[in-house]
């Protein structure tokens, strides 16, 4: 348990730190958190966690700019002996995509992907209405990631977070008791705040539907392992299918938006309260 922990938690705080707008950066190993046997009772506590709602409820944008380009880091979780590391992923193609992704709803590809693991996709045309958009990315020895916004997009967006996992990787999950079932989907989920960078919200919970019925595997908490994934969610053997995700806090509701979930890529997206 304590590998398939690690492999959890490195890629929750990579994604988190990614939509933070801090994707550049190496996230810390994992550390537990716990306070001196010895406290006092009346030991300093920390006061609950400052989170912004303003978007939550508020009404959906009608207006976008006449093109929207999106910008980010591809990194790749992998096997660095028998332990899990991260690393900024190079030869990464990046396609931007909207509904099925052909014809016209083909949006461009970039790639690949440099030493750096950074993109720029090309200037997707909008006609002045939020873009309901995505990105796919491949490369050769990785599990495939669509990647969902909360939202639709209104403006450029840099900071874009692009987490793959390597076949080796996915494949050596087994050993520590991930029985990912092949033509099975994996969601990974951050539940942030409305700010910007946004925070991930400790003690939200999510659901993940296709039409009525809850999908995949029990959802797996990031921030029980390390506070760094606090928000951060995964959810594997989701079955192929277009898929709801929401989220729920302190008696809120956040806005619920559909992703595509496709057999044997992972898909990632985030939950906020609003638009």
């Amino acid at each position: 348990m304590g590998n398939l922990s690690a492999v959890v938690t490195i890629a929750a705080i990579a994604f988190a730190a990614a939509c933070s707008g801090d994707g550049s950066s190496t996230p810390d190993a994992p550390k537990i958190v716990d306070a001196p046997p010895d406290a006092p009772p009346d030991a300093y506590v920390p006061d609950a966690p400052s989170y912004d709602l303003s978007c939550y409820q508020n009404t959906a944008p009608t207006t976008a700019t006449a093109t929207i380009t999106l910008a980010g880091t591809a990194q790749e979780l992998y096997l660095n002996g028998q332990n899990p590391a991260i690393r900024a992923a190079s030869g990464v193609t990046v396609q931007a995509c909207k509904g099925n992704c052909t014809g016209q709803n083909n949006l461009g590809t970039v790639g690949p992907t440099p030493a750096a693991g950074t993109f720029t996709t090309a200037a997707a045309t909008t006609g002045g209405t939020p873009l309901e958009g995505y990105l796919i990315a491949t490369k050769t020895g990785n599990r495939t990631t669509y990647v969902y916004p909360a939202s639709p997009l209104t403006m450029n967006q840099g900071g874009v977070p692009i987490i793959m996992l390597t076949n080796t990787l996915v494949q050596a999950l087994a050993f520590v008791g991930v029985n990912q079932t092949a033509g099975n989907s994996m969601l990974a989920i951050l539940v942030t705040d409305c700010a910007t960078p946004p925070k991930g919200i400790a003690g939200a919970t999510v659901e993940v539907k296709q039409g009525t019925a809850v999908v995949g595997d029990a959802p797996f908490d990031a921030s029980s392992f390390d506070p760094q994934g606090e928000g951060a969610w995964f959810i594997t053997n989701v079955p192929p299918g277009d898929t709801t995700v929401s989220a729920t806090y302190n008696g809120m509701t956040f806005r619920a938006h559909v992703v595509g979930a496709t057999a044997d890529t992972t898909t990632t997206t985030q939950v906020k309260p609003g638009f």
